[in-house]
C-alpha cells in the first residue's frame, strides 16, 4: 500500500500523511519528540518564575492556588495527549515505508502498548480528580 503517484507533494513529505520513512517517524518524532516534550514540561514545572506566574494568575482570577496548578497540569496533559496521538498516527501510517517486514509490526506493537498504558493513566488521573473535587 504505497502512496500513489498522483498524491500531493505535501502528503509525500508529511509525517501524518505517511510520507516519511518509519525510522524518522519512530525515532525522531515519537521517541526524541516525546522525550523533549517531557523534559520541557518537567523543567517548566520546576522553574520558580512559572510558580510565581501561576500564583499571580490564581490571585488575579480569584482562584485557589491548587485549582490553578491543576488547570496548568491538565493543560500540559492535554497537549501531551494531542502530541502523542499525532505521533502514533504518524508512526502507524509511516510503517509501510520500510524494507523489513518486522519493523512495522514492532513499531505498531510499541505504539499499541504505549496507548494502553496512557489510557490507563488517564483513567486513573480522572478518577483521582473526581475524588479530589467531589469529596472535599
Amino acid at each position: 500500500m504505497e502512496a500513489s503517484q498522483t498524491s500531493s507533494p505535501r502528503r509525500k513529505v508529511s509525517f501524518a500523511g505517511g510520507g516519511q520513512p518509519l525510522w524518522k517517524a519512530f525515532w525522531i518524532l515519537y521517541v526524541l519528540g516525546s522525550l523533549s516534550f517531557t523534559a520541557t514540561a518537567f523543567v517548566l514545572t520546576q522553574l520558580s518564575a512559572v510558580h510565581y506566574a501561576l500564583s499571580q494568575a490564581s490571585h488575579t482570577l480569584n482562584l485557589q492556588t491548587e485549582t490553578t496548578l491543576i488547570m496548568a497540569a491538565a493543560a500540559i496533559a492535554v497537549a501531551y495527549i494531542v502530541y502523542f496521538l499525532f505521533c502514533s498516527i504518524s508512526v502507524w501510517r509511516c510503517s509501510i515505508n520500510t524494507g523489513n517486514r518486522y519493523w512495522p509490526i514492532l513499531a505498531k506493537s510499541i505504539i499499541s502498548m504505549h496507548f494502553a498504558w496512557i489510557s490507563w493513566k488517564v483513567f486513573v488521573a480522572l478518577g483521582s480528580l473526581v475524588n479530589y473535587f467531589f469529596h472535599q
